[in-house]
């Protein structure tokens, strides 16, 4: 019987081969797989697409490998793209328009579902693999204040844009378009992103070890959200769509360097 090591070695590689399979065939590349949204919100599409071909699917490709050779790095690498995976197969088979625009998504879905059965369940043996790091204070103190800083502001502009909605004073002519993305994105974001996120930098100023534990694990994953919302950016910007807006893409893109950094400072600290 094949060991569990091993088995999650090779459920992360194929991970990343779907990932990286489902943005080579969507209309980044191949252009077989039509999305049922928008202009607009295909360009968004396009962008994370981006992401998942170019950070998220190598990286669950390099984390199989480490864990085939049972490197100690393993599983906190491996919790970002298998987080990723959840976030981005549930936007896209929830986000959808089925009965408004043209497409063939639903032909797909056990792609999708595939990645997100991967992707909890690796997560999930990373998680009880995954040993609490060092403590630093240093880098306790910068994580948590991006981390509040993140979840508080995404909370407020997210609350303010609901609430708009709701209202009936805010209906834009790109929640009117894509209504299942707007409420499927923000339902994720709400509850379960901007939770952990705060959780998370309270803990670590306590100097929480689950908080240590969570933020070698979750700085990752938000690295990878912030390239795939910096990736919709650049893509809007090059297709000339009217949202785009250069100075989201610099604040974006900063942002995943940011979280980039906190990362591999966590992966060090964990490594020692």
């Amino acid at each position: 019987m094949m060991s569990l090591t091993r088995l999650a070695g090779y459920a992360l590689i194929l991970q990343g081969l779907g990932l990286a399979g489902a943005a080579l065939l969507g209309p980044l590349v191949l252009d077989v797989i039509a999305f049922r949204v928008s202009e607009t919100m295909e360009n968004q599409v396009v962008g994370g697409d981006v992401a998942s071909l170019l950070i998220a699917g190598p990286l669950a490709i390099v984390a199989g490998g480490l864990w085939l050779r049972e490197h100690r790095l393993a599983p906190a690498i491996a919790m970002a793209p298998s987080i990723y995976a959840v976030y981005y197969g549930i936007s896209i088979v929830v986000g959808e328009q089925y009965d408004r625009y043209p497409g063939n998504i639903e032909k797909f879905f056990p792609l999708y579902l595939g990645l997100i059965l991967l992707g909890w369940s690796i997560a999930a043996v990373a998680w009880s693999r995954l040993r609490v790091p060092e403590s630093d204070a240093g880098l306790s103190r910068a994580t948590a204040g991006v981390l509040l800083v993140l979840g508080i502001l995404l909370g407020l502009a997210w609350a303010r844009s609901i609430w708009g909605i709701a209202s009936g004073r805010d209906l834009t002519d790109e929640y009117l378009g894509d209504p299942n993305v707007y409420w499927g994105i923000k339902l994720l974001d709400t509850a379960f992103v901007i939770p952990l996120a705060v959780a998370t930098g309270v803990g670590l100023l306590r100097d929480s070890h689950l908080a240590r534990k969570a933020a070698c694990a979750f700085t990752g994953y938000l690295t990878c959200q912030a390239a795939a919302v910096a990736g919709m950016a650049a893509v809007m910007l090059w297709r000339d769509d009217p949202s785009a807006s250069i100075p989201f893409l610099i604040f974006t893109g900063l942002g995943a360097l940011a979280l980039g950094y906190l990362t591999i400072r966590w992966l060090r600290r964990y490594e020692r």
